[in-house]
């Protein structure tokens, strides 16, 4: 009987090989790929019932134009969601949406809240106060993040402080809340934190990952909606500031920034198990015990990339008895960057996305070769409209949006009114995000993975191209410039790489079978 299994499994490992040599996002033309501004502004407007709501809020001091900014981008459907964070007063919303661009309309539109100006309402403690990072999982479901304290900028004697939260709302019923989670103090605290980036992990029952740069307590905290408990993984060396990367410039504007964890992202499933094969009764393979990803992050003031796996974040226990050492042990720091980074994204093929602040530029990496400056592709780059890259979200029709909005500018008190300071990119990938991944056949694992620890990384000699072609747009809709040093996976050496994997792979399963 396990002869027979083993010959299905073969059979079907054999039949997947041109599947797998078609991995890779598909041939997008260079005219789709390159990054177009679709809306900008000088300063962000709100969707107000009537013009003399408008001035009454402006009066009161509830709307100050010039203290809004644009964080984070999750597309969904015919809307973009987007996050308005009160770092200084004047936002009357920190949550809301705009109509995706279909090049009618307004270029500078006004954001209606989301999903109500009432779940907005500043000093309510029960609506949202501080939503800087959001994530749609698959199901259509917003997760946001509000750390609880408004005027973030200010001294904290002016800020007003609620507890930080997790709230969930369904895209699907016109934004209905089916879930509020506090946190508890142990975890996040009320007065210090500052909860930004958020990921979705749908293993095991859904969890998120957010980064909480704290100055006190950085961290990755970790909430499993299953069980309704959070915590909070740290690390003082990888999760911190360097000291080396505090000072940088962007576009003229000097900063010293002791920014820690900042930026995540969550990588594709891969088989850390070597040939490790788990038949059920019916016959069929099981992945449940036999998968991993890991979780990419970097502090804001810092040049490296890091991870760790995140069947070490969804363990409570890890989180409560590891030593610094032992969660030292479990991250990997893949190398370094040219500049430090604020957003990023993984896509469902394993590509990496991440803005360059110092190179005005955005970046592309797969995950599946080794993090060298060789392998870090810039798509994109411009002095001019690209200052200060943020969030970043993909839709359900391959194209990528980038948030970029001059906050080097904007903490420094330098945002001039009469200049466009926010902007929405966006380019044609082919890809979607990272929650479309999903949990991959065993068969593909073992194709990318037999006999391994993590992703393949494929080492050869061709470099990804140089030369980056950057053109100024002269008006909405015109193209950041010609991408350079595109590449598709489905090279000769990609695939005779994965079939002299897929051969040690079947002769290890050989062995192991027939003995």
């Amino acid at each position: 009987m396990r002869l027979n299994y083993f010959i299905v499994f073969i059979l079907q490992l054999l039949s997947s090989v041109k599947t797998q040599r078609d991995r890779g996002p598909p041939d997008i033309s260079p005219q789709e790929r390159q990054f177009r501004v679709v809306y900008e502004w000088r300063t962000l407007d709100f969707a107000y019932r009537s013009e003399q709501d408008r001035s009454a809020a402006i009066f009161r001091g509830e709307y100050i134009p010039r203290n809004v900014i644009i964080s984070d981008i999750k597309p969904y459907a015919n809307r973009l969601y987007l996050t308005t964070p009160r770092m200084l007063p004047g936002s009357p919303s920190t949550l809301g949406y705009i109509v995706a661009p279909d090049n009618n309309g307004k270029t500078d539109p006004e954001i209606e809240p989301y999903p109500s100006w009432q779940m907005n309402e500043i000093g309510n403690c029960s609506a949202l106060q501080f939503v800087q990072g959001i994530a749609i999982d698959a199901k259509g479901i917003l997760w946001a993040v509000d750390s609880g304290r408004v005027n973030t900028l200010l001294p904290a004697n002016n800020q007003l402080v609620c507890n930080p939260k997790l709230m969930l709302f369904d895209l699907k019923r016109n934004g209905t809340l089916i879930l509020r989670y506090d946190f508890p103090e142990e975890v996040v605290a009320r007065g210090t934190n500052y909860l930004n980036k958020i990921v979705i992990d749908d293993a095991n029952g859904d969890f998120a990952y957010i980064t909480d740069n704290n100055g006190q307590d950085p961290g990755i905290v970790v909430y499993s909606r299953r069980i309704n408990r959070s915590w909070k993984v740290r690390e003082n060396s990888s999760m911190r500031a360097n000291r080396d990367a505090v000072a940088f410039a962007v576009n003229g504007t000097n900063l010293n920034f002791s920014i820690h964890i900042d930026g995540l992202a969550i990588g594709p499933y891969y088989n850390p198990v070597s040939g490790d094969v788990n038949l059920d009764a019916q016959g069929s393979y099981s992945i449940e015990q036999n998968y991993e990803r890991n979780v990419y992050y970097s502090p804001l003031s810092s040049y490296h990339l890091y991870s760790i796996p995140a069947s070490r974040l969804r363990d409570p226990e890890f989180a409560r008895r590891a030593t610094p050492r032992q969660v030292l042990a479990e991250v990997t720091d893949h190398g370094l960057k040219t500049s430090q980074s604020d957003g990023m994204i993984m896509d469902n093929y394993g590509f990496l996305y991440f803005g360059l602040l110092r190179n005005h530029a955005i970046c592309r990496w797969d995950s599946y070769r080794p993090f060298t400056y060789d392998n870090q592709q810039i798509i994109a780059k411009d002095n001019t409209h690209i200052q200060w890259t943020d969030g970043m979200g993909f839709d359900e029709n391959g194209n990528l949006y980038v948030v970029v909005n001059r906050l080097h500018n904007f903490v420094a008190g330098r945002l001039r009114e009469d200049e466009v300071n926010f902007r929405i990119l966006r380019a044609k990938t082919g890809t979607l995000s990272y929650v479309h991944t999903g949990r991959p056949s065993l068969i593909e694992e073992n194709i990318l993975n037999i006999g391994g620890t993590g992703p393949i990384y494929e080492i050869h000699s061709n470099t990804l191209g140089s030369g980056i072609s950057s053109t100024t747009p002269i008006a909405l809709g015109s193209a950041l410039g010609s991408v350079g040093g595109y590449y598709n996976t489905n090279s000769a050496s990609h695939h005779n790489h994965i079939a002299s994997t897929l051969i040690f792979g079947l002769i290890a399963l050989v062995v192991k079978y027939l003995i």
